[in-house]
């Protein structure tokens, strides 16, 4: 068996989805929904247009279908934290 690696990508989406907590807890809490959106959407783009060596840890299915999947948990989580109802 061949362990998987984690390519650049994946840490990107770690260090992001890590920042936008970081920013709910300390931070407006909006503020930082909205960086996960943005950070799921990166992640999409990028599954669409870089090559598979850089992909991995985020390449589960065929590249349209994991960037249709990141663009539509983008999309949920905007919706999401845009309907939130904040002190």
């Amino acid at each position: 068996m061949i362990p998987s690696r984690l390519g650049p990508v994946w840490w990107v989406l770690v260090a992001g989805c890590l920042t936008s907590v970081v920013l709910m807890l300390v931070g407006p809490v909006r503020a930082g929904g909205y960086l996960l959106a943005a950070v799921l959407a990166l992640v999409g783009l990028a599954r669409l247009a870089l090559p598979a060596g850089l992909c991995d840890g985020v390449a589960v299915r065929s590249r349209g279908l994991d960037a249709a999947t990141y663009a539509a948990l983008a999309v949920a989580v905007v919706v999401i934290f845009a309907q939130v109802k904040l002190p």
